[in-house]
């Protein structure tokens, strides 16, 4: 919303996690076939309490997550 690409954000006392997520930018990439091409991408950032969540379990919500980003029909019926 502001153009801000990425940041860092502070865990609240009490909190078990915060999720930030940066502007989509352009980007020069290597693509599937080893050519060289522009993508969209954006960087998430997250700070968790390992205390309160297991940071392997978090991963791969981040793992689901990023395949919903790159191909959202999978959120349609």
């Amino acid at each position: 919303m502001f153009g801000v690409d990425r940041f860092d954000a502070i865990l609240p006392p009490g909190t078990g996690a915060i999720m930030v997520v940066g502007a989509s930018e352009p980007t020069v990439v290597a693509t599937k076939d080893g050519r060289i091409g522009m993508k969209s991408q954006m960087q998430v950032n997250v700070t968790a309490d390992h205390r309160v969540i297991y940071g392997a379990d978090f991963a791969q919500f981040l793992q689901t997550l990023a395949k919903i980003i790159e191909d959202p029909k999978d959120l349609t019926f």
